[in-house]
């Protein structure tokens, strides 16, 4: 996987997730590719199985550089060269009676230099703040009944991919998610998606995380680039309602951070408070409340109640205005003067921004029921829309006031088409590397797989 100054690499791992539609009585068509996506070259094709209760089946490019050959069952797909400086697609309709189904393809061009990958959905990860490493975890069926889980480290600058050994959970379960990993790729926060197993690797080693006398339970879920500072909670031994803790490791020494005594709605804060992210030198940590998700965060260990302060309850004890996040990990920027989390206003969300230089935030009234989930340091918002499974991403810029979908930014950034199916959650100092997600729908249900770009 290495990158050349003569051609792409690129991972087009396929997410074969076949669309589903038997109903009885009626024609289907199902697909086990439903989109691939090319490198520049065409010296790649794929596979995909045709199965269908209505007899001959056909396949119709839409576009003249997609070609389709069919043998029995499979559909192979092939692409022409792409040599001009934009990415291309398009799609292939295949039909069989009344039954209709669709495969998107996409190419990259031959100026773009450098990875592009779409994730299987048992495959989640996260970048370095430098945008120079992705580690994920890979979680597979190893029986019936039984699952395992392996962890991989890729390097973009040199294509090296390197396999962490994973120990058995302290805690039970299987690790499947990469929460973070630091700039060196030594140090990683690995566990599982669910909370319960997130645990510290450094080097390939399980290393212990401890809390100081009379705190236990610690859990992790963000650092600093460098790996000194680890974020997110405890609790207290005594707590009646076990509330979250928030707190950080600096070096490995245990440090408490202040706990709001209220939540959005004037209620005493008993659940605590999850911490999910910090800036690059660990600062500046990011979280919310987790009564009403209302948004915190912490600079150099002093607490700013944003969520709270900047909430309007309603006479019923209800919610009407607040600034929140769920469990989202990428809303800081790498230096972090700006946190992007969602401002509900009168039923409706927006994109919020939040600066810690000066404590103001704004939102963007152009991009209504849209919430922010990854932010530069140039205030630049990319997010998604989180009350609707979002279908595809936006960015808007705070500085002139544009918001445009993902899809129409890359393309007019880096010459680059995407699906519209996605959004960005993580984006490297440099703004080169990206993570986010995707929509998903099948015979499997909704899923939302990675996928990942590194920009040479």
């Amino acid at each position: 996987m290495k990158n050349t100054t003569y051609a792409i690499t690129i991972l087009a791992l396929l997410l074969v997730l076949p669309s589903c539609n038997k109903e009885a009585g009626l024609d289907y068509i199902n697909l086990s590719v439903v989109e691939y996506t090319f490198d520049y070259t065409g010296d790649d094709s794929v596979a995909v199985v045709v199965e269908t209760n209505a007899g001959e089946w056909e396949a119709v490019p839409s576009k003249d550089f997609i070609h389709v050959r069919k043998a029995g069952d499979t559909a192979y797909i092939r692409v022409d060269e792409n040599n001009t400086e934009n990415s291309l697609g398009g799609k292939i309709l295949f039909s069989a009676g009344t039954a209709k189904s669709d495969l998107a393809v996409y190419q990259m061009p031959a100026l773009f230099r450098g990875t592009f990958m779409d994730f299987w959905p048992t495959r989640k990860g996260s970048i370095s703040k430098n945008g120079k490493y992705l580690a994920y975890v890979n979680t597979f069926l190893i029986n019936e009944n039984d699952f395992d889980d392996e962890c991989f480290v890729l390097d973009f600058e040199t294509g090296e991919v390197r396999e962490i050994e994973l120990e058995i959970p302290s805690i039970g379960g299987i690790y499947d998610h990469v929460f973070a990993i630091s700039d060196d790729g030594r140090v990683l926060i690995i566990g599982s998606e669910s909370g319960v197993t997130n645990e510290l690797y450094v080097d390939g080693i399980r290393t212990p995380v401890s809390c100081r006398p009379g705190y236990s339970s610690p859990w992790i879920t963000g650092m600093s680039a460098d790996g000194n500072v680890i974020v997110g909670g405890c609790v207290e031994d005594g707590s009646v309602y076990n509330a979250a803790v928030p707190c950080k490791w600096v070096n490995g020494e245990h440090v408490i951070l202040d706990m709001p005594e209220r939540d959005a709605a004037g209620n005493p804060l008993w659940n605590g408070v999850y911490l999910r992210g910090c800036s690059a030198d660990g600062s500046v940590i990011f979280g919310s409340e987790w009564n009403t998700f209302g948004l915190v965060y912490y600079k150099d260990e002093k607490l700013h109640n944003v969520g709270i302060e900047n909430s309007e309850a309603g006479s019923d004890g209800s919610v009407k205005s607040i600034i929140y996040i769920h469990a989202s990990y990428g809303n800081i920027s790498n230096s972090g003067r700006y946190i992007t989390a969602i401002y509900t206003k009168d039923g409706v969300d927006y994109p919020a921004l939040v600066d810690t230089e000066t404590g103001i935030f704004r939102y963007m009234e152009s991009a209504a029921n849209c919430g922010g989930a990854a932010v530069t340091d140039d205030a630049v918002v990319f997010g998604f829309t989180p009350t609707m499974l979002s279908s595809s991403g936006f960015v808007s810029d705070f500085n002139t006031g544009v918001t445009e979908s993902l899809s129409e930014w890359m393309r007019r950034v880096h010459g680059i088409s995407i699906s519209d199916n996605r959004w960005v959650e993580r984006i490297s100092s440099d703004g080169k590397t990206m993570q986010g997600r995707k929509v998903r729908t099948s015979a499997l249900g909704t899923q939302f797989p990675h996928w990942f770009i590194n920009i040479d």
